[in-house]
């Protein structure tokens, strides 16, 4: 049945192999087998009684033999016997006319790979125990972006949303995601295994108990020894704990512990992040909270800190949530509005004052100085625009007459009172008409304070002047006369000396200048003259043609304005005149 050759090619066969004709009768062992048996085979040994009726497989082979007979098909299956794993094949052979001869067993020992096979489950499962009880979110996707794995932590989060399977399906097909969201992903997923990157992303999403919850999900290709990307492995985190406390770190860090409003230390770094064209014109507003030293010193530190917390929620009232409010310093205040230009500071600014009225603090009426600022250039230095706005707030805070600061001018304008040459009636009306003027023209806060200060000081000059010449009732000699002409100059040098006030000594200077040219101390003429001394020459020169002075004839109002009318370009601005005519019809 078997020719020499044929038996050649078997005997060199690594695996013990066996054949039996239709009898089952064993007609042929190759030399493996008898090697593994270790026997020798001569005519008066049986091989099916000396060797397989001793195996473990004797039993099972000659069922499994009369099954390929009778079926004609192969069949294999597995024995263990002394601790090894044996894997046998029987199969059917046939003649060149496809009649059946018998059947060959091939026996080949599979301990080896069963071993390896097993401590690999092992380490599979040891790996599946680890990825499952941790947790995290772990998945698994193809090149395609479709799952082919996850653990147990990502089962059971999409089993409570109704998927129970979701290998092979991408993000489009699970259908708990936006199109939008699917759409995101896996764009991601194809720049991941483009670039061979990590990349890392948040999202916002709603939990079963309707709390908002915060997942980071980290995503990283699957490389071979090749190179050659196989899909990507995800991992995503429950980090709300972390960002809350990141954040809580972040803001202590950054944030005035008494206000709650930002710090010094933020401020630094937020004016370099707004230091971009997609932020510019960018207003930036200072204020200084009014009396702050009188409540500390007064009623104690103590009342202070009151003072100042609710200052920082009335500026928080006043502005919008793109805006950042920073404690400076004891008494104040920053705002930084990105996208700001003059008239939403000037809006800011009103809002702040308006918010102030209305609150209840039972020591002091609550007040603050506020002076802005436009930084609208990249190479603008913040700077400058913070040294600006604090010129600014402090002409307003000598306006504040609850300011200690105010003082200063108080106690001069009080001086000019107890020398009968000013009264505070007629400082209320030259202040009146001043600041309508000046809002029909469009003034700003910080012009409409400078304007008030002008007009409110523009005689300071005169408390250097002799009473005798101030109250004389008769006319005054020409030497008298020019030595009044000089309360202008006195002025300039009383307000020139203090440097909190010098920004208005020119204004002071020049109240008395002619639009033609003809006034006095320096014979300005027209524009020449700052527009808050031409106010001031407008509503100083009605009033006294409107009030007894001790030596004028009183004019009616009508009266009055057909002066200004006549004097229009010669004395008087003629727009400024204008303006006040109207205001004087008006009222």
């Amino acid at each position: 049945m078997i020719n020499s050759s044929e038996k050649f090619v078997i005997d060199n066969i690594p695996f013990p192999i066996w054949i039996k004709d239709l009898d089952e009768k064993l007609i042929f062992v190759n030399k493996e087998f008898v090697r593994i048996h270790k026997t020798n085979i001569n005519e008066e040994f049986n091989i099916e009684e000396d060797v397989c009726a001793k195996c473990l497989m004797f039993e099972v082979c000659k069922i499994k033999v009369k099954e390929v007979i009778k079926n004609n098909k192969m069949c294999m299956f597995d024995i263990e016997s002394e601790n090894r794993i044996k894997n046998c094949y029987i199969n059917p052979f046939f003649d060149e006319n496809d009649n059946l001869l018998g059947v060959i067993g091939v026996i080949i020992d599979i301990t080896p790979i069963k071993e390896k096979q097993t401590k690999l489950e092992e380490r599979e499962n040891i790996l599946t125990t680890i990825i499952d009880t941790l947790p995290e979110y772990i998945f698994y996707k193809d090149k395609n972006s479709r799952y082919v794995g996850y653990n147990k932590k990502w089962s059971e989060h999409y089993k409570e949303l109704g998927i129970l399977n979701m290998v092979g399906k991408n993000d489009f097909e699970l259908g708990v995601l936006s199109k939008e969201e699917a759409k995101n992903f896996m764009e991601q997923d194809k720049e991941i295994m483009k670039t061979k990157q990590m990349k890392t992303s948040e999202r916002r999403i709603i939990d079963e108990n309707g709390r908002e919850r915060i997942e980071e999900t980290r995503k990283v290709p699957v490389i071979n020894e090749n190179g050659e990307v196989w899909g990507i492995v995800g991992l995503s985190s429950d980090v709300t704990e972390r960002t809350e406390l990141k954040e809580k770190l972040i803001k202590l860090s950054y944030t005035d512990s008494l206000t709650d409003v930002y710090n010094r230390a933020y401020f630094e770094e937020k004016k370099e992040e707004f230091n971009e064209e997609q932020y510019l014109p960018i207003g930036i507003i200072m204020g200084d909270v009014n009396g702050l030293k009188v409540i500390n010193d007064t009623f104690g530190h103590l009342e202070g800190d009151r003072l100042l917390k609710n200052m920082a929620k009335i500026l928080k009232n006043g502005v919008s949530k793109e805006d950042f409010i920073f404690r400076w310093g004891g008494d104040e205040f920053i705002i930084l509005m990105p996208n700001c230009n003059e008239s939403k500071c000037e809006k800011v600014i009103s809002n702040i004052m308006s918010e102030c009225k209305k609150s209840d603090f039972n020591l002091i009426d609550i007040s603050i100085s506020l002076g802005s600022s436009i930084k609208d250039s990249l190479d603008g230095d913040i700077y400058i625009n913070l040294k600006e706005a604090e010129e600014k707030l402090y002409r307003q805070k000598f306006l504040q007459e609850k300011s200690i600061r105010s003082s200063i001018i108080f106690s001069l304008i009080q001086s000019l009172h107890e020398k009968n040459v000013e009264t505070n009636e007629h400082t209320k009306r030259l202040v009146k008409y001043a600041i309508k003027i000046g809002e029909k023209l469009g003034f700003t806060t910080a012009q409409l304070d400078e304007v008030i200060l002008v007009t409110k000081l523009h005689d300071i000059g005169k408390i250097g002047i002799s009473e005798e010449i101030l109250l004389k009732p008769e006319k005054l000699s020409e030497l008298e006369f020019r030595e009044i002409k000089t309360h202008t100059e006195k002025g300039y040098r009383i307000l020139n000396a203090s440097g909190e006030l010098s920004h208005i000594a020119r204004g002071i200077l020049t109240h008395h200048e002619r639009y033609d040219g003809a006034g006095y101390p320096l014979g300005l003429k027209g524009e020449e003259i700052p527009i808050m001394a031409r106010i001031v020459n407008i509503v100083d020169s009605y009033d006294a043609m409107t009030n007894y002075r001790g030596y004028n004839e009183v004019k009616t109002k009508e009266g009055a304005i057909e002066e200004i009318i006549r004097c229009k370009s010669t004395q008087f601005d003629p727009e400024i005149a204008d303006v006040f005519i109207d205001i004087l019809r008006n009222e």
